[in-house]
C-alpha cells in the first residue's frame, strides 16, 4: 500500500507538459490580435484587448524588458477606473497550433508578469482565468472541474516589491468538462482608487495539456502490482 501511494504522488507531482495551444503567446505578432468581443468567425485569431490594453516594447520601464523580444503586453489602470479590470483573453480550440482541446483531460494555463507602478489599494490585484466553451463557442461557457480555486479563475497579488527585480510566473490548472471544445484564457489587471496611472505588463503565455511523465506511469504500475500482491497475501 505504500508502493502505491508513493506512485500516485508521484503521478501527481510529476508532470510534462506538452504543445502550447495559445496563437501568439508572447504578444509579438500585431497581426495575431483580434476585435473584441471574439465571435465564431474570429476564434482561434489570438488576443483581443478590452480596457487599456496594447503591446508594449517596455521602452522606459524601468524594471525590465519583454521576455520575448520585441513586446509584451501592457494593461493600465487609470484614475476612475475602479475594479474595472483591463485585460486580454483568447478563444482556442487548439487545432491551429498542433493541438485540441480534450473533454478530460488537465490543462495549465501559466503567464508570467511584472509591475513598474505598484498599486494604491495594495498588492496589485491580477486575474488569471482559465474556461472551457462548449460547441457554440462563445454561449455555451462550461464549468471546469477545479484543480485550483473560483473553477478555474485563479486570483493573485503582486506589488513592486516583489516584481521589480524580475519577472514573476503564475498558472492555474483545471480539468476540461465532458462537453468542453474550446478553451478561454483571460489575463487582466484592476486596481480601485488610484491617482495616477498604474501599469501591468505580461508575457510569455502557454496553455498546455498536463500529461504524466512515462517514468510516472511506470511506478504507478509498480505501484498497482505492490497492491495487487499484498492483497494476495492477505
Amino acid at each position: 500500500s505504500a508502493t502505491c501511494l508513493a506512485a500516485v504522488l508521484a503521478l501527481t507531482a510529476s508532470t510534462t507538459q506538452a504543445q502550447n495551444l495559445l496563437v501568439n503567446p508572447g504578444f509579438d505578432n500585431p497581426a495575431q490580435f483580434t476585435a473584441n468581443p471574439i465571435t465564431a468567425l474570429t476564434v482561434n485569431q489570438g488576443w483581443a484587448t478590452f480596457v487599456a490594453a496594447g503591446t508594449s516594447t517596455m521602452t522606459g520601464s524601468p524594471v525590465d524588458r519583454p521576455l520575448s523580444n520585441p513586446n509584451a503586453l501592457l494593461e493600465v489602470n487609470n484614475p476612475g477606473n475602479n475594479w474595472n479590470p483591463a485585460g486580454a483573453y483568447q478563444i482556442t480550440d487548439g487545432i491551429a497550433e498542433g493541438g485540441a482541446i480534450i473533454p478530460g483531460a488537465t490543462y495549465q494555463y501559466s503567464i508570467w508578469a511584472i509591475t513598474d507602478t505598484g498599486s494604491t489599494w495594495g498588492p496589485t490585484p491580477v486575474d488569471l482565468q482559465l474556461s472551457f466553451n462548449d460547441a457554440s463557442v462563445t454561449g455555451g461557457t462550461v464549468t471546469p472541474t477545479a484543480l485550483s480555486p473560483n473553477n478555474g479563475s485563479f486570483n493573485f497579488g503582486t506589488s513592486v516589491a516583489n516584481n521589480a527585480n524580475g519577472w514573476v510566473e503564475y498558472s492555474v490548472m483545471a480539468i476540461a468538462p465532458a462537453t468542453a471544445q474550446y478553451a478561454m484564457v483571460y489575463a487582466m489587471f484592476m486596481d480601485n482608487g488610484q491617482t495616477a496611472a498604474e501599469n501591468m505588463y505580461f508575457d510569455n503565455a502557454s496553455l498546455v495539456q498536463v500529461v504524466p511523465e512515462p517514468s510516472s506511469l511506470a511506478l504507478l504500475g509498480l505501484g498497482m502490482a505492490g497492491a495487487l500482491i499484498w492483497r494476495r497475501r492477505q
